[in-house]
């Protein structure tokens, strides 16, 4: 049993030699060795379940091997769009038969059930593992726990590492099959975090916002780049141009010409009918005035017009679809049980700076929290660690791991920034670090992470937000 990816200890290392193909007897015995655990952690890699350092945590997450006592079959299926690839192994490691194809349909899942039935596989004594890959899998998983099987879903990373363990340099689905059904067979396989239906809503929900949010900022910087040609005052006569004031009149008086030609009444009518409060008629004469004022030449007027007029009925379609998601989001946040105190979002939403909004995107991306062995689990999902590359005299400046949910992540950073505003004691951790020579966006990530260690406790012990918690003196720091 080996306990590193090179050749044991003491052992001669020899040529490189062919792959065998896949399914042969020698590959076979290659892919179903009793391999040790396969390090695959990869803090805050997706869905990936948490682990910790210590293999009797009842929080970890099931293995191959606490289903492996009773199986006598193996199946690895490799999935794709339109075919998967099954490779069925018995107990020793040889192959029940040639590893077949199935359409991904109801009638290819039929044809699966029937050939797994004629090898032997019977729900009671089969272990079956996929490959999360992308959203693929998610109905062939559904359709075999519907048929009474256990299904394990494997992170790709982890049937990664132990195709470089087993030294199966070539990758077809063929391979991919029968490595999954091996890396079950070694025991080593670690099941992957699959959320409920409830987090799953809010998964789907969280990355529609954040989807629709990125087009409504690329549609703002396209209407910038208009407005600064055909109204260069806009900053200061119009201001936010995502406020429904700023909408409405430039639905109506999209550039400097129309605004300078324009009745002030109009233009005070246009902010109104658009839902603005508080513009008055002497503001909309400063608009008028400013725009009769614009270095704007006139050049092709009626074309940015149209420009303008479309860019800003984009921005209305996406406002009004991202309150929609909005409202369907906090409608999911699952309410507290009689008599079990209040829930997860009841009790995220007791932090400062932390909203009904972001309380629904954090549960969505992040599941639930107390499945994490510790904080540092969390934090390490996330991905707020730093990266460090140094070889010699050379040593990168370090940076934030791309890995994790750069949703979650950015929804911490925001919910870090309000709190830093709204809240002492945030706001003196934050200080004390900008004190110690971080920069705003270093401090700010700072306040991020102590935010998710508050959080994991807080729903842990299941108590609301306490600031004493927190050990801070604010008498040190300046405010």
């Amino acid at each position: 049993m080996y306990g590193h990816l090179g050749a044991p200890a003491r052992a001669a290392v020899n040529r490189e030699r062919r792959a065998p193909a896949a399914g042969s007897r020698a590959f076979i015995k290659d892919a179903g060795r009793r391999f040790a655990a396969i390090p695959h952690i990869r803090p805050g890699h997706a869905d990936l379940a948490a682990r910790g350092t210590c293999p009797a945590d009842p929080r970890r997450a099931p293995t191959s091997r606490e289903g492996n006592a009773m199986a006598e079959r193996f199946v690895g299926i490799d999935v794709a769009l339109r075919e998967h690839r099954i490779a069925v192994l018995d107990r020793d490691g040889e192959a029940v038969g040639q590893s077949f194809t199935i359409a991904a349909s109801k009638d290819g899942v039929a044809t699966l059930l029937r050939t797994l039935d004629a090898r032997g596989a019977t729900a009671a004594q089969t272990l079956i593992g996929l490959e999360a890959s992308g959203h693929l899998w998610e109905n062939l998983e559904a359709a075999l726990i519907g048929a009474g099987y256990r299904v394990i879903v494997l992170n790709p990373l982890q049937t990664r590492r132990y195709r470089d363990v087993v030294r199966r340099k070539a990758k077809t689905d063929d391979i991919d099959a029968h490595v999954i059904a091996g890396l079950l067979r070694s025991g080593a396989a670690q099941a992957s975090y699959v959320p409920d239906e409830q987090i799953q809503s809010l998964r789907e929900l969280a990355r529609l916002r954040a989807r629709l949010m990125a087009d409504r900022q690329d549609y703002l910087r396209q209407l910038v780049a208009q407005l600064d040609v055909v109204l260069p005052e806009h900053r200061t006569v119009l201001g936010d141009l995502l406020t429904a004031r700023a909408r409405g009149i430039l639905a109506q008086f999209p550039t400097a010409q129309h605004l300078a030609h324009a009745n002030p009444r109009a233009i005070r009518r246009a902010a109104e009918d658009a839902g603005a409060r508080g513009f008055s008629l002497n503001d909309a004469t400063v608009v008028r005035d400013s725009a009769r004022r614009s270095l704007y030449s006139g050049k092709a007027a009626a074309a940015r017009a149209h420009v303008v007029r479309t860019l800003v009925s984009q921005l209305e379609r996406l406002t009004s679809a991202i309150d929609e998601v909005d409202r369907a989001a906090t409608a999911l946040l699952p309410p507290s049980e009689p008599g079990t105190g209040p829930s997860d979002a009841e009790l995220l939403q007791t932090i400062p700076g932390i909203g009904p909004q972001t309380a629904a995107t954090l549960l969505g991306e992040l599941g639930a929290f107390t499945r994490f062995t510790d904080a540092r689990a969390l934090v390490a999902y996330v991905g707020f660690y730093p990266v460090i590359n140094e070889s010699g005299d050379r040593a990168a400046t370090p940076r934030l791991s791309p890995v994790g949910s750069r949703i979650a992540r950015h929804s911490l950073y925001l919910a870090a920034v309000n709190a830093v505003r709204r809240s002492a004691e945030w706001r003196t951790i934050y200080l004390r670090k900008k004190a110690q020579g971080k920069t705003a966006k270093q401090a700010l990530v700072v306040v991020a992470v102590k935010l998710l260690h508050a959080v994991y406790a807080m729903l842990k012990h299941r108590q609301p937000y306490n600031p004493s918690r927190l050990l801070v003196a604010p008498a040190t720091i300046g405010s």
